[in-house]
């Protein structure tokens, strides 16, 4: 037995068809135009990367330079130094004694 499912053909029905994708896009530009004129955004954050790499790398050299510099002009007495001294205030006291 067979049966045949048919669907009556209205004449006056109308297709309507939507569009998903806009046919140009005018808000994205060509990414060759970015790299023509410098605009990328991956050119952009490497370069951003690059400079403060280089700051941070300066700013750490100028911290070990002025580092440097206190521990050269402030230094704490050592041992041999502070049994020198030691020893001339000892000999100074007994040339004064006398």
């Amino acid at each position: 037995m067979k049966t045949a499912l048919t669907t009556p053909v209205n004449s006056n029905q109308t297709t309507q068809t939507s569009q998903l994708i806009p046919a140009s896009p005018t808000s994205l530009e060509n990414p060759s135009t970015w790299m023509r004129d410098g605009y990328s955004p991956t050119e952009i954050i490497l370069a951003a990367a690059i400079l403060i790499s280089f700051s941070i790398g300066g700013i750490a050299s100028v911290i070990v330079a002025i580092t440097g510099l206190v521990k050269t002009l402030v230094r704490r007495p050592t041992r041999e130094k502070k049994k020198r001294m030691e020893f001339a205030a000892t000999q100074t006291k007994s040339a004064c004694a006398d």
